[in-house]
C-alpha cells in the first residue's frame, strides 16, 4: 500500500505560464527604466565634472590666500581634465595634479549659443588664458588675495561642458566667484 506524505501533497511550484508572465512584466519595466537610468547617470556625470572644476577654483583661491602667494589651475581640454598647478620655489611649474572628468564628459558648447552672462565669450570651450603657446592647456592664475589674474577689470571667464546630450557652463568672474549654468535649449539657467 502507498502512503502519501502530507508535505509532498502541499508542495507547489510555479507553472511555466506564471514564470513567463513574471519575466515578461520584469522585461517591460526594465525597458522603460533603463533609458531613464542612463539619462540620470549622464546628468550626474556632467554635474560632477562641473562641480570638480568649481571646487578647484575655490581651492586655488583659498590656497593663494592661505599661502599669500600665486596659485594656478590648469585645464587640459584635449584630455578632459583639470588640476592644481604645483610651483617650485623659483616660480616655475613643478607639476600639475590633474583630476580627470567623469566618463563621457568633455568640453563643448551648443551651436548658436548665447552667453550665460554679458561679456562671456561663446566661440571657445575654455576662455582661460593659454598656458604658454599651447592650444589645449589653459591656465588661470590667482593672486595672493585670491582674485583671478585677468587681462581686463570685470572680465568673466567661462568653461563649457557637454555629455553629448546636454550642456553646462561654469563662469568665473574677476573676483573669483564661480557660477554654474545649465543650457535648456534656448537660454542659460543658473543652477545650484
Amino acid at each position: 500500500m502507498f502512503i502519501r506524505s502530507s508535505q509532498a501533497g502541499n508542495a507547489r511550484g510555479f507553472s511555466v505560464m506564471e514564470t513567463t508572465v513574471v519575466v515578461a512584466i520584469a522585461g517591460i519595466v526594465l525597458a522603460f527604466a533603463v533609458p531613464n537610468i542612463t539619462n540620470a547617470l549622464r546628468e550626474y556625470r556632467i554635474n560632477a565634472g562641473m562641480r570638480q572644476v568649481a571646487d578647484l577654483v575655490h581651492r586655488a583661491r583659498m590656497q593663494a590666500i592661505a599661502n599669500n602667494t600665486q596659485t594656478s589651475i590648469a585645464v587640459d581640454s584635449a584630455n578632459n581634465r583639470a588640476g592644481i598647478i604645483v610651483f617650485n620655489a623659483d616660480g616655475t611649474i613643478n607639476r600639475t595634479d590633474y583630476i580627470p572628468f567623469p566618463y563621457g564628459v568633455s568640453f563643448g558648447r551648443p551651436t548658436g549659443v548665447t552667453a550665460p552672462l554679458t561679456g562671456v565669450i561663446t566661440n571657445k570651450n575654455v576662455s582661460f588664458p593659454a598656458q604658454g603657446t599651447s592650444t589645449t592647456i589653459f591656465q588661470q592664475n590667482f593672486n595672493s588675495r585670491g582674485f583671478p589674474v585677468v587681462a581686463a577689470a570685470g572680465a568673466i571667464n567661462v568653461l563649457y561642458f557637454t555629455n553629448g546630450k546636454t550642456f553646462r557652463a561654469l563662469t568665473v568672474n574677476s573676483v573669483g566667484e564661480a557660477r554654474r549654468w545649465s543650457w535648456d535649449g534656448t537660454t542659460w539657467q543658473i543652477s545650484r
